[in-house]
């Protein structure tokens, strides 16, 4: 048998969907499973022993015609049994009703128009269910359609790696490290800059035991800026800002005592390792797409606009709402147990 995922982006969807793998490989010991994924996040998928092949989809491609025609020609190549959508937007929708699939599967209410391109269409999802839940129920309905039982239950199944990710030599490690994590895609998920220093103030008495790490996409200048100067005024802080490629980023949170973050995806790398995860939360719903690991602790805004989900806003009062000194006593309780 033959599947193929398609789910491109972004990094926290695409870790948000690899328990999937998992339950698919445990239950089709000898499916062929195939994933199509944006170029940005392929890295973390490369080699992965659940994987037959890797298929890679790069937004460059709509600059190019002729690229875009190969890529869809070559999909073409490929003969599927079932084609399911995890993405549920226009391009994911467009992947699914190109390729060669008996079965093309998706929720009915997934958005962009994508059911479109779907030939079974399965009754809406809950969108206050969290993703996790989301995309392990499509694939259970899967199993319906293929006449497979599933004996998983309610159990999350353990996610697992590339062989090669965790052998990335991180030669600056020299003693136990907390990370934080202040980038995000969306300006509305950022904790102020004032709110990290404050806190990395509070927390001077763990620089004898512990370093932190601050880390962050390569394309956020303004964190980096910041994290360099901020790595110069506390000799316990060291900027990884736009420093570490993904694998190296994946090494490195496997080993941390803590992680404190924003919604973004190392959170979900946090939480698909089990490493302890303090999530701050404005405009997003943790409740949707909050850390998923058994050591996790949520500190979210109390006002009554969030969650909001929106992308701009007029002020930051949600996230600004966060307290440091809430934070830090957080931190303190996961690095005692």
């Amino acid at each position: 048998m033959r599947i193929l995922i398609v789910k491109l982006s972004a990094l926290g969807d695409v870790v948000q969907t690899l328990p999937v793998l998992t339950l698919l490989k445990k239950t089709l010991p000898s499916v062929q499973i195939d994933w199509v994924i944006d170029r940005r996040n392929a890295e973390i998928l490369v080699d992965h022993p659940y994987l037959n092949k890797l298929i890679v989809f790069s937004k460059d491609f709509l600059k190019s015609p002729l690229k875009l025609l190969k890529f869809f020609l070559d999909l073409r190549k490929e003969k599927y049994d079932i084609a399911i959508d995890y993405q549920g937007l226009f391009k994911s929708g467009i992947i699914i009703g190109f390729c060669k699939a008996k079965y093309k599967v998706g929720f009915s209410n997934h958005r962009e128009g994508s059911p479109l391109f779907y030939n079974i269409k399965l009754p809406p999802y809950d969108k206050n269910l969290h993703a996790v839940r989301r995309y392990l129920n499509l694939t259970k309905e899967v199993f319906k359609i293929l006449e497979v039982p599933d004996n998983w239950g309610e159990k999350i199944p353990e996610v697992h790696w590339s062989e090669d990710i965790f052998l990335n030599k991180l030669n600056f490690i020299d003693k136990p490290y907390i990370i934080f994590v202040p980038s995000a895609r969306w300006k509305t998920k950022l904790w102020p800059f004032s709110h990290w220093e404050d806190l990395i103030k509070k927390c001077k008495h763990l620089g004898k035991d512990y370093d932190i790490f601050i880390t962050g996409s390569p394309s956020d200048s303004e964190l980096k800026a910041w994290a360099e100067v901020i790595e110069k005024r506390y000799f316990y802080v060291k900027s990884l800002a736009g420093k570490l490629k993904l694998k190296e980023l994946v090494s490195l949170i496997k080993e941390a005592k803590v992680v404190v973050t924003v919604d973004t995806g190392p959170m979900h790398i946090a939480s698909a390792l089990k490493v302890p995860t303090i999530a701050l939360f404005g405009p997003t719903s943790p409740e949707r797409t909050g850390p998923w690991g058994e050591r996790d602790v949520i500190l979210k805004s109390s006002l009554p606009c969030s969650p909001c989900f929106k992308k701009e806003c007029k002020n930051f009062k949600c996230m600004e709402s966060i307290n440091t000194e809430e934070v830090k006593m957080a931190l303190e309780k996961l690095l005692i147990f």
